[in-house]
């Protein structure tokens, strides 16, 4: 026991300073949050298990990968639609869904696997809801909203040690001021995302999805 808590603390430690030194390291942020997230992930499996409108997630398991999506179908949907707005935001920052989709190195139970990749793949949508892109301070930002949803402690520690680096040291005083509060008021005020089928909504108007989960972009002003 002493063993592997001493062990994962190291494999911890030396992402959260590999990130520190690199923000892409994408891959060290997902060792944090496997290794650091477990008890926050059972708590959010017990809540979506007691809920009948939630359970829908753990029972179907949608996936946000090019295997199960169709990826120029969205493209062609009508700009303005959440569909067209998400691939957009794939496209516009080089990035894939398939990346996000990729199987958990440190957890093993299998429904708190899928969860954590349900949550790294839907996370480019709250990005869509929000307005926000995938630069530094903009990714400690929607950490910020999503410690309003979730409480999980990789989007803490993110939002600790990502500021200091991409809005102290990048002088980014806006940012810091209002942007992280109002990201996490944000995150406090919608409607639970995990749960959501966003496959449902492809063809829905951004801003009726944004509606109907009461999710508005930030303010852009502070984010420059």
């Amino acid at each position: 026991m002493v063993a592997n808590f001493l062990k994962d603390g190291y494999i911890v430690g030396r992402a959260v300073v590999r990130v520190m030194g690199d923000s892409g390291r994408t891959n060290e942020i997902h060792k944090v949050e496997e290794i650091t997230g477990r008890p926050a992930y059972r708590r959010l499996l017990r809540q979506l298990a007691a809920r009948p409108e939630a359970r829908r997630v753990l029972d179907e398991r949608p996936e946000l990968s090019s295997q199960h999506v169709d990826f120029d179908r969205l493209r062609a949907l009508p700009p303005g639609t959440l569909g067209h707005a998400y691939v957009e935001h794939l496209e516009r920052n080089g990035i894939s869904a398939d990346y996000q989709a990729a199987k958990t190195r440190y957890v093993e139970d299998d429904q708190m696997s899928y969860l954590m990749r349900r949550f790294r793949q839907t996370h480019d949508i709250w990005h869509v809801l929000l307005e926000l892109g995938i630069t530094g301070h903009e990714e400690v930002v929607i950490h910020a909203f999503s410690w309003g949803q979730l409480r999980l402690p990789v989007s803490a520690m993110v939002v600790a040690f990502g500021a200091l680096k991409h809005l102290v040291l990048e002088r980014r005083w806006g940012a810091l001021r209002h942007s992280l509060a109002e990201a996490y008021r944000a995150g406090v005020d919608a409607v639970p995302l995990l749960p959501v089928v966003w496959e449902d909504h492809w063809t829905e108007p951004l801003a009726a999805v944004r509606a109907r989960y009461h999710v508005h972009p930030l303010e852009r002003r502070w984010l420059q």
